[in-house]
């Protein structure tokens, strides 16, 4: 690990030191504007999930908002930051799995060499998840992790789901199959990373909304790479 502009990273992290802003309050945070918008849709501040917890960027200012969230991590050397950046919050708990939609273990995780939120089970998603290069797919890292479904939860919460985080590097769709029922039985704000870039992935977002709308869900807005549904 490492110390970056106070966030605890991967020693092989070099890309999120560029790309960390101090706030008004002088920390340094990522994505803020968008966790910003995301959670002003939310009605209540019960439940947040945070699927995708890399360092925990997302989670860190989500413990601070909601009364408990629970994250999914799957890789280890960001898990370890993970929990080193939580230190001092207690209103949380981490799931070191995969979230897809069905179960798996020892499935192939893939990671981009020099950044920790380019983690993926699907390959194509690390290679093209930085829009200022594409990574030959020998140049990704492999690793293994167990995989399970967010529907496995859904009698585990006893409270509403008040906000659902997915940022899987094109893994969303897989996970949005994989909670349905989660999702349906709960009045969640869902935010999804879904880059509109190229034909291929406006088509992938369309699909995912497709799906959103069967249960229920419909687009309220949208944020840069982050897309916002709800009932």
């Amino acid at each position: 690990m490492k110390l970056e502009k106070t966030w605890w990273l991967p020693e092989w992290d070099t890309h999120y030191k560029d790309h960390l802003h101090q706030d008004h309050n002088g920390n340094f945070q990522y994505q803020k504007e968008q966790r910003d918008f995301s959670t002003s849709f939310c009605k209540k501040l019960g439940l947040a999930l945070d699927i995708g917890g890399n360092i925990g960027f997302w989670s860190k200012d989500l413990s601070l908002k909601f009364e408990k969230l629970v994250a999914f991590e799957p890789h280890p050397d960001n898990i370890e930051c993970y929990k080193k950046n939580m230190e001092g919050h207690t209103n949380w708990q981490l799931e070191e799995v995969a979230l897809s939609n069905k179960h798996q273990k020892g499935a192939t995780l893939f990671q981009s060499p020099d950044e920790s939120g380019n983690v993926s089970l699907l390959s194509h998603g690390v290679q093209y998840g930085n829009s200022k290069r594409t990574l030959k797919e020998s140049a990704l890292k492999k690793l293994t992790t167990d995989v399970v479904v967010l529907d496995d939860y859904v009698n585990k919460f006893d409270q509403n789901v008040d906000f659902i985080k997915v940022d899987c590097q094109e893994h969303e769709k897989e996970i949005v199959l994989g909670g349905l029922e989660l999702m349906a039985k709960n009045d969640s704000v869902v935010v999804l990373e879904l880059p509109l870039r190229n034909d291929r992935e406006k088509e992938y977002a369309e699909d995912v909304a497709s799906i959103m709308l069967s249960i229920k869900y419909h687009r309220r807005g949208n944020l840069r790479k982050e897309t916002v549904f709800t009932k």
